[in-house]
Formats: C-alpha cells, sequence, structure tokens
C-alpha cells in the first residue's frame, strides 16, 4: 500500500532536488559563512545564491531578506519588532480572528504590555472586509497583521487592497503579512503592494524544516532580533544554516519555475477531488470559500456526524494522510480550529471538519483512491454513530 499524503499544509516532503542540494551544502560547503578562506566563501556563496533566487520571486533587493528558523521566528520578529518601531505612536494593532498561533499568541504578550488588539471584520467566508481596515484604522495603529492564505481553510486575503489602503491613508503603521501558506504558491510583491514586513517557511513548498526568512522593507530598519556575532548583516546573529538556507533556495527555485502552472495543477486536482465527493457522498460541505475562490492547496470539508479525529485515523488506515484543524494547535483542544471558530462553527461542528491539502506531486489517481476509501468509510461511521 502506497502513501497518500494529503496534509500538506502542515508539511511538505522535500523534493529530489532539494535533498540532493542539502547533501551537497553539507558535504562540501561545510565551511562557516563568517570565514576569510576558501571554504567559508563557498558556504557564503550559498547564502548569497538562495537570497537571490528568494529576491527575484519577490522582486524585491535581496538584501531585505533575512534567513530565520522558521516562519514562526519570521512572525515574532516582524510583530515585535513593529510594536518597537511604533512605541511613540501608539499602542494600536489591528488583526483578524483565525490567525495563526505564532501570530495570536505574539499578540497575546503584546497585549499583555498594554496595547489594544482591535480585529477586522470577516465576510462569511473568513475573508477580512477591506472597509473594515479602513473604519477602523486610527492615527495611533502602530501595526496592522494577517494571514495571506489561511492555513486551514484557504482564504486568499486581499492584502494587496490592504496596502493600498493603508499607503492613501497616510498612515505610519507597519503592514505584516504571513506568507507561510502562499511563498512559493501564489504571485507575492511585497513593494508593489506596500508590504513592511513578510515571513515566509521552506518547509511549506517542499523545504527543509528549521529555515524560514523575514522580507524587511528597505529603509525600515529593524533593531537587532538576536544579538551575537553580527550575522545577517547585524540583525540575527548565529552561525547560519547553511544547508537549510541552500534547499529553501532550491525549492524556491523549482517551485516557481513554472509558479502558474504549478497552481492550475493543484487547483485541479482539488476541484476534482471536491466534485467526486460532493456527487458521491451526501451530507458534506465546504468550510470557507467554493474550492474554485480559495488557495489552490487547501480545501476543509464537513463531514457531519463523524469526528474528524476517527475519519483521520481511518484513512490513514488505507494510507492517506489528512489534517483535522491547524497542525500547530493540535495539542490544544480548546484552539483546534481558530479559522473554523471566526467563521462562527460551533465546537461540534469543528469536530466534523477535516483538511485536504495538497502539492504538485500529488496526482489524479490518488484523487480517486481517497474518494473510493471515503465512500467505504463514511457510511460505516455514520452507522457507528451514537443516536442522542
Amino acid at each position: 500500500m502506497r502513501d497518500i499524503y494529503l496534509d500538506n499544509g502542515a508539511t511538505t516532503k522535500p523534493s529530489a532536488g532539494v535533498v540532493e542540494k542539502m547533501t551537497q551544502a553539507m558535504e562540501e560547503a561545510y565551511g562557516n559563512p563568517s570565514s576569510l578562506h576558501r571554504k567559508g566563501q563557498q558556504a557564503e556563496r550559498l547564502l548569497t545564491a538562495a537570497r537571490g533566487i528568494l529576491g527575484e520571486y519577490l522582486r524585491v533587493d535581496p538584501g531585505t531578506l533575512f534567513f530565520t528558523s522558521g516562519g514562526t521566528e519570521s512572525i515574532n520578529t516582524a510583530l515585535w519588532a513593529a510594536v518597537k518601531k511604533g512605541e511613540r505612536l501608539g499602542r494600536h494593532i489591528l488583526t483578524a480572528r483565525g490567525e495563526h498561533p505564532a501570530t495570536t499568541e505574539t499578540l497575546k504578550a503584546i497585549e499583555a504590555l498594554g496595547y489594544e488588539v482591535e480585529y477586522l471584520d470577516l465576510d462569511d467566508t473568513g475573508r477580512i472586509r477591506p472597509e473594515s481596515l479602513r473604519d477602523k484604522l486610527r492615527p495611533e495603529t502602530v501595526l496592522v497583521t494577517c494571514l495571506h492564505v489561511n492555513n486551514e481553510t484557504g482564504v486568499i486575503q486581499p492584502v494587496e487592497e490592504m496596502g493600498t489602503i493603508l499607503r492613501e491613508a497616510g498612515s505610519r503603521a507597519l503592514f505584516h503579512v504571513d506568507a507561510v501558506q502562499s511563498f512559493a504558491k501564489l504571485p507575492l510583491y511585497p513593494e508593489k503592494w506596500h508590504i513592511d514586513l513578510l515571513s515566509a517557511s521552506a518547509h511549506k513548498f517542499h523545504g527543509p524544516k528549521g529555515v524560514g526568512c523575514l522580507y524587511v522593507r528597505r529603509g525600515l530598519g529593524i533593531s537587532p532580533f538576536i544579538r551575537g556575532g553580527g550575522q545577517e548583516r547585524k540583525t540575527r546573529s548565529g552561525t547560519e544554516n547553511v544547508p537549510g538556507i541552500a534547499g529553501m533556495g532550491q525549492a524556491a527555485r523549482e517551485a516557481v519555475s513554472d509558479l502558474e502552472g504549478h497552481g492550475r495543477y493543484v487547483q485541479g486536482l482539488k476541484e476534482y477531488l471536491w466534485e467526486r465527493i460532493y456527487k458521491e457522498i451526501p451530507e458534506v460541505s465546504v468550510n470557507g470559500p467554493a474550492p474554485e475562490k480559495s488557495a489552490p492547496h487547501v480545501l476543509n470539508i464537513r463531514f457531519p456526524g463523524i469526528r474528524s479525529e476517527v475519519l483521520l485515523h481511518s484513512l490513514e488506515d488505507y494510507g492517506i494522510f489528512i489534517s483535522s484543524g491547524s497542525a500547530c494547535s493540535s495539542n490544544k483542544p480548546e484552539e483546534k480550529s481558530p479559522a473554523l471558530s471566526a467563521l462562527g462553527l460551533s465546537r461540534g461542528e469543528m469536530d466534523e471538519s477535516a483538511r485536504f491539502s495538497f502539492c504538485v506531486y500529488n496526482t489524479r489517481e490518488e484523487m480517486d483512491e481517497t474518494v473510493e476509501a471515503l465512500k467505504k468509510i463514511i457510511p460505516m461511521l455514520r452507522r457507528l454513530r451514537p443516536r442522542g
């Protein structure tokens, strides 16, 4: 039995090219990139190359990109940097409900220092209403932060429009975008969209775990967020993770080589799976936007009467791997599905919801096998459910 991996929103399998690039870096470019000798320069060239690939994709100066340990560090750094920069301006922050725990937990800590966190209005799919930003923006707003793509529902937030609103209002608030789920999957233009800070993580697009990056708008200037030897242009000290960074660059190169084509392919898989499920399995519904209007790789389905954890393990018996809620909150039952809670779903309805997330390595045949497994599992589980 082969594995059918449909939990790509949680993490992705590193590509063969990434594994090869990282192995080469570990075996050959093992010098410290701060060293002046040839081995150090060899390692430094890998960092420069990776930064260049990411900068080309984002259409920004590579010098605005700083490597981190992943999305969580990038997000934490961006939020704390924003409030530090704006401490004389005010103590008002705008965000949305259903954000990733890396954002919500950091904002709780900031809120405890006396900051006010206000929530933007959402429509019935979880999409931010841009007019809400215009209405709630204040002179003392220091930070606006949101996901680009929601990790649970795939809703795509109007970050370009939000950046325009901030620019037209003459706001001094910094605009941070959590692009962990959209980086190397969708077009991203931080300069054009007036984004000040942008976070990304390599393991979401077939790169390695433990490495990410933070875009900081040129001229913004933030205080060092890890102090020490002055690496990453004195902003993020610590010897760089050369193999991981090389792997991130390789993963980005592969992903953006045909960004549009990859997106169409994954979107087609998602819509095909949903079409078959909707036609062949009764009593199912999509949480969030319609499949054709959400990010290509995320589909959240409610199966009434069936707990998602039970469904997850039943599918696992068939070698099919999906998710129930955000992987980063799986050990916090009370915070299982922030995005679904923001949509107004009850705890019971959230417990009946499962996420299928896709990548370019999935196939239509895998979608067919998944539907056939569901057609066996769903009726059995519904027959076994307790009658109240």
